[in-house]
């Protein structure tokens, strides 16, 4: 990615653990994700959001930086982080531009590091929500928190996942710790009722194994960047005026 395009066309959202880039161009949006890289800023720094360390570098350009306050999600608390007030409110947003029925209001799962469940009521307000240890932090937990469990690998063992009680550790820890999201959302949802949107970058996992309806179900990986290049072209045109 260059730094060539005007503000609101260069996204960042600092997660946690990684950085996720977007870019337009020509009405095609480009996004990827990788681990923390300060060089990739440039001399002409993206509009950014933060929930995670933010470099020097980005510290000067406060004046391109997406807060909690910027995000037009009604009743968000001041402690809400960013991401999920982002995704909700482009959920929401999708969700009346599709026309998708929204009468009961919709779920928002977001799989990063942590699975943040937020809930968007049927007037689109913030509705509270639950935090749960992520898929790889559930699993680096058990190994790290215990003598007889190994380290794990990212990639799911698919073969081993399609026995409900694999013999191999690996395998079990992998199937319990998705087993147990895959529940925390159904459990969720059922109080919910509503539409159920998927982000995040185990998003795709969890619509695999998914086993419930789909008929609500909604998959997005980068709702939080599609908020981000929204609200940066607001940005920018206020700076251009």
């Amino acid at each position: 990615m260059t730094g060539a395009t005007r503000g609101g066309d260069r996204v960042l959202l600092i997660g946690n653990s990684r950085w996720h880039w977007a870019q337009r161009e020509h009405h095609v949006v480009c996004v990827d994700h990788g681990p923390p890289d300060p060089g990739r800023i440039g001399t002409n720094p993206p509009v950014w959001a933060a929930v995670g360390p933010v470099p020097e570098s980005l510290m000067a350009h406060q004046d391109l930086r997406i807060r909690l306050e910027d995000v037009p999600l009604p009743k968000a608390p001041p402690w809400l982080g960013v991401d999920r007030a982002l995704g909700s409110w482009m959920a929401w947003r999708c969700s009346q531009e599709q026309q998708l029925d929204c009468s009961r209001g919709l779920l928002l799962v977001d799989a990063g590091t942590v699975l943040s469940l937020t809930r968007v009521t049927a007037d689109g307000c913030f509705g509270g929500g639950q935090l749960i240890p992520g898929y790889r932090l559930q699993l680096q937990a058990m190994a790290r928190g215990t003598l007889g469990l190994p380290s794990t690998p990212e990639d799911l063992d698919n073969d081993a996942l399609q026995e409900v009680f694999p013999q191999q550790t690996v395998a079990a820890m992998q199937r319990g710790v998705l087993e147990a999201m895959l529940a925390s959302i159904a459990v969720a949802q059922q109080h919910a009722q509503g539409l159920l949107w998927i982000c995040g970058g185990d998003a795709a996992l969890l619509k695999s194994r998914w086993s419930g309806s789909t008929e609500l179900l909604q998959l997005e990986g980068d709702l939080q960047l599609q908020a981000l290049l929204s609200l940066g072209d607001g940005l920018s045109s206020a700076r251009d005026r």
